[in-house]
């Protein structure tokens, strides 16, 4: 970790960009809330982000409402111990998704972070298959697509594939309930949930909690008269505020509005990005 600390100053030395260390962080100022969402009750569809603080000033048929329950169709489990289990809040639908294990939490960020995803739901109702006798299986995560495609999702470390005969039940139950359940059912592992793509989709879904349009804009039209492809630092010290730039960038990303280099890579103020 010292080693990493230094590595960064020496670097942070030779572009010129060593700042002196403030005891408070700087945060985005956010256009809506980033707990809860404004509604117009009976009026503001579910899968609504709400009204920005701008639209609902003044009005009186705004009302403010918490995020809904996890519509889990069973409790988290709680006989192992080497897993990590705990809840999240999907900030586009405001519904609570529950997770067993690190796998889980970082696959659910990533469909979260998915602008083709319209919906994700966490333990499904389960389904029943045959495999030498009658059996029942809960599938992890279930999402939905804009174009209404369904997959359902079993997340398993690779090691337990074999013990678990995980490719055996899987082929069972799609015979059984594809596409009734789901269009398409998916064994996912730590090879296709990497640490480095589940903590980039934390970072946009926290950018998008902390969503502000206007830094947005700001930041896409430099881009744009940029029009060519520059590191993140670099843009962030061109307009001097570090965290609304990054948060805007992460934004546009999920907009599909900027590319970044490598994002199979972890994100990082190096990273070139460039306008769409």
């Amino acid at each position: 970790m010292i080693e990493e600390r230094l590595r960064l100053y020496s670097q942070h030395l030779e572009r010129g960009t060593v700042r002196r260390r403030h005891d408070t962080y700087a945060h985005t100022n956010p256009d809506r809330p980033s707990s809860g969402r404004f509604i117009i009750p009976g009026v503001t569809p579910d899968d609504d982000a709400g009204l920005t603080f701008e639209e609902a000033k003044g009005r009186y048929d705004v009302a403010w409402v918490p995020a809904r329950q996890s519509t889990a169709s069973r409790r988290i489990s709680q006989k192992g111990r080497g897993s990590v289990r705990g809840s999240l809040v999907d900030y586009a639908r405001w519904i609570v998704l529950t997770f067993e294990s690190m796998l889980e939490y970082y696959l659910a960020n990533m469909l979260m972070a998915d602008p083709n995803c319209r919906r994700v739901e966490d333990q499904p109702p389960a389904v029943k298959y045959f495999l030498g006798k009658p059996m029942e299986h809960y599938f992890d995560f279930r999402s939905t697509s804009t174009s209404f495609f369904r997959i359902a999702y079993n997340v398993k470390p690779a090691e337990f594939l074999e013990r678990d005969r995980t490719l055996q039940k899987i082929d069972a139950i799609a015979a059984a309930n594809i596409p009734r359940f789901a269009d398409q059912a998916l064994i996912v592992t730590e090879n296709e949930i990497t640490r480095e793509k589940g903590m980039n989709a934390v970072d946009i879904n926290d950018a998008r909690k902390e969503r502000n349009q206007a830094d947005c804009d700001q930041v896409h039209e430099r881009l744009l008269k940029l029009g060519q492809p520059i590191q993140i630092w670099q843009l962030q010290d061109m307009i001097g505020d570090l965290s609304m730039v990054w948060n805007a960038l992460l934004c546009l990303l999920f907009d599909r509005k900027i590319r970044i280099q490598s994002p199979g890579m972890r994100f990082s103020d190096e990273r070139l990005i460039v306008a769409a």
